[in-house]
């Protein structure tokens, strides 16, 4: 039996389609592509659950739901965990497949979905892949025939590609798609054989109608170089002079290896970047290239699309820029390369943006290491205006807001800034570089130091120590582990007595007590000088929250879940849990398993508990998303199913604006929300949230909590649906 296999014009079809046809047509089935993208395409896009994607993604749901209407009987939808050894995907590569099956109602069986996952389960592509044949019928030795199919395929793509086809032009050849256009979009344009223009961007914009296919708009003024026409071996060897740029996202490595290289060797006189509207990995790369590209006087222009984007507009901007006058060919090298390690200095004076009461932690290391730390100061309105002064546009807030800290204890003497790294799905591991470039070029001076995780300690422990000394002065390594873990014990402490604090705002008679205990504690708790002066406020705190008279209620229970920064940053947050259970009537108990001690006990420490309860959560996303897409994207998920089972009355979800991992989370709880029965309110924040409107959601949500609640007791249980993701 022959099965049709859809696979969506979108995503990992610009870069892995000579494989996905190769492999699929040697097992026999029939591939069908949905249509390049038309009107009916666009009417489709309402397909997608939410409007916080960006439009490639939105455009994917469409896509998926044209060969659906077709009648395909599966669709073929690669989840692009990691291609390569050292670095992961973009999460919406991750999570496509998860998004489709939840927002499009499929059932797990309609969507063939291997996993790449080469960083963290080398190999497991084959076995995955083995699997999909045999669904289609085909045993173990054909499906290596087929992967091998597949690979031939993909090697003759990209050396078409490397001779200068762009993808189009590639898959027409190869393949029989994508048929090239043959009118000229401006009969009178002149092209000037002088110019070369690098237009950069992923495929899946730049031959998309909703790139309004700037590629082929351009080559009619010059010659045209896309990052698919520069090998391997000339953009991987740039990305790596970037510190740890061989663990940026594979395919935004290639975008911005290629720009670079293109820059560095001379080849072009002007540089374009499309970008999609609320890209995650774009906003980092978009730094390195304007700033490379400031330094070889070359021209560079940043197109920001989506599908609003009016194609007058943005063919206006086009004309103008190919009117200017281009950079000269082989360029002047940079006085000052972006891989260039930060100035030394003698002096110490350590600051750090802080998330939460994090820097409490920070503040007890260095003091224990005789070394000065300049206080972290809390965010407001001057921070966030500091940061998102310099900040790239769609850059997600907390990058914003801990930039604009950065800067004020720079401003108070601060020489050295602590930041943490850690490369993985989402942008947190590219903050501090991304920061130092932009600092820098409004002529800060300063030195970063960059932390991040000690293991495998094999590999990273050395660098690891390198940065502790960098930061404590080479104090010994005995001092700066006595440091940590009094540090640990007033985080452990502050962690624990807030979860204690969200309990009694439900129940306490007088109302702010446990508020007003609490800072108390904080202060005492940021001056004590050991574990056991720790130990003995944390006590006698327990004691005098305990002594707080309580009155007789049912408080509605709220699971709280999200991006990390976001759930502990008040004022990012708009201090939600303190306005939720201040409401006169109902009153709200306000749940929050994340904070920073747990994270710590579970990827550090490896604590029994928090391993125990974080298999729990990544079990009860599986059928839903069964693979990491970085942050907390699929524990926000998890935790949400097991707030539906453990009787909450709903469920907040916090996210930046723009963040990746917790936005493919977001477009499966929407319809997942009604599924489980579970009441759904998603909340994005950014610069320009206002408080009433916030408030005025969340009494909303609240009433509708405490209708739903009368409404089950009066049926005796029963519960009642709410609309999706309200």
């Amino acid at each position: 039996m022959s099965y049709r296999v859809g696979i969506p014009r979108g995503l990992a079809y610009y870069y892995l389609f000579p494989f996905m046809q190769a492999f699929l047509q040697a097992l026999g089935a029939e591939v069908v592509v949905s249509p390049p993208t038309d009107a009916l395409t666009l009417a489709a896009m309402s397909s997608c659950p939410t409007d916080e994607p960006c439009v490639s993604v939105k455009l994917f749901y469409a896509h998926a739901k044209r060969l659906l209407n077709s009648g395909v009987d599966y669709l073929f939808v690669p989840a692009l965990s990691s291609v390569e050894r050292d670095n992961y995907c973009c999460p919406k590569l991750i999570g496509a497949a998860a998004m489709l099956r939840n927002g499009l109602g499929l059932a797990a069986e309609q969507v063939l979905a291997p996993e790449w996952n080469e960083r963290e389960k080398p190999g497991l592509w084959q076995d995955n892949l083995r699997e999909v044949a045999a669904r289609l019928g085909v045993g173990a030795a054909g499906a290596d025939q087929a992967i091998q199919a597949g690979f031939a395929a993909q090697a003759a793509a990209e050396e078409l590609a490397h001779q200068g086809f762009t993808i189009p032009e590639v898959y027409h050849r190869l393949c029989g798609r994508e048929k090239p256009r043959r009118q000229r979009f401006d009969p009178a344009a002149e092209y000037d054989g002088r110019e070369v223009i690098a237009v950069l961007g992923h495929p899946y914009l730049l031959y998309d109608q909703v790139g309004h296919r700037v590629v082929e708009r351009l080559a009619e003024y010059a010659r045209v170089i896309t990052p698919e026409m520069v090998p391997a071996a000339d953009y991987r060897p740039e990305v790596a002079a970037i510190y740890e740029g061989n663990r940026l996202w594979a395919y935004e490595a290639r975008i911005l290896g290629a720009g670079l290289n293109l820059l560095h060797r001379g080849a072009i006189t002007k540089m374009v970047l499309v970008e999609a509207f609320e890209c995650g990995p774009a906003s980092v790369i978009e730094t390195f290239l304007a700033t490379e590209a400031e330094g070889y006087d070359i021209p560079f222009l940043l197109l920001t699309v989506d599908e609003h984007t009016g194609e007058a507009g943005l063919v206006t901007r086009l004309e103008a820029f190919v009117d200017t006058s281009g950079g000269r060919r082989g360029g002047r090298p940079r006085e000052k390369s972006i891989a260039a390690p930060p100035p030394r200095r003698q002096e110490l004076r350590v600051g750090a943006p802080g998330m939460g009461l994090l820097d409490v932690a920070l503040a007890t290391v260095l003091q224990e290491c005789g070394v000065e730390m300049v206080p972290t100061p809390p965010v407001t309105k001057h921070t966030v205006e500091l940061g998102k002064e310099v900040a790239p546009e769609f850059i997600c807030y907390p990058l914003v807001t801990t930039l604009g800290q950065i800067r004020e204890v720079l401003e108070r003497g601060a020489n050295t800034i602590v930041m943490v790294g850690g490369k993985g799905r989402c942008r947190l591991g590219w903050y501090a570089q991304v920061q130092e470039l932009l600092l820098k070029r409004l002529g800060l001076d300063f030195r970063l130091v960059i932390i991040d995780s000690p293991l495998p300690l094999r590999e990273r422990w050395p660098a690891f120590r390198r940065a502790l000394a960098e930061i404590t002065g080479n104090a010994p390594l005995w001092r700066i582990m006595r440091g940590i873990y009094r540090g640990y014990q007033k985080m452990m402490a502050l962690d624990r007595a807030e979860a204690l604090v969200r309990r009694k705002r439900a129940y306490e008679s007088r109302r702010g007590a446990a508020d007003r205990l609490w800072q108390d504690f904080v202060v005492q708790i940021k001056r004590a000088a050991g574990a056991g002066q720790v130990k003995g406020l944390y006590q006698g705190f327990t004691a005098a929250l305990r002594a707080i008279p309580e009155e007789e209620s049912q408080p509605l229970r709220v699971k709280i879940v999200g991006e990390i920064y976001t759930l502990l940053e008040e004022f990012v947050n708009q201090e939600i849990e303190r306005f939720l259970a201040s409401r006169p009537e109902p009153r709200v108990e306000v749940v929050r398993e994340t904070s920073a001690s747990q994270w710590f006990n579970l990827n550090v420490l490896h604590r029994r508990r928090e391993v125990d309860r974080y298999r729990a959560v990544l079990a009860a996303a599986a059928p839903y998303l069964n693979v990491c897409v970085g942050g907390h994207g699929q524990e926000s998920v998890g935790e949400t199913v097991l707030a539906a089972r453990e009787g909450y009355d709903g469920v907040i979800q916090l996210l930046p604006f723009t963040c990746m991992p917790e936005i493919v989370a977001q477009n499966i709880l929407v319809p997942l929300s009604e599924k489980l029965d579970i009441p759904f309110l998603s909340l994005i924040v950014n610069e320009q949230s206002g408080t009433a409107g916030w408030e005025t959601r969340l009494e909303a949500f609240l009433e509708v909590l405490a209708e739903r609640r009368e409404k089950t007791a009066i049926s005796g249980g029963e519960g009642y649906g709410l609309l999706p993701g309200y």
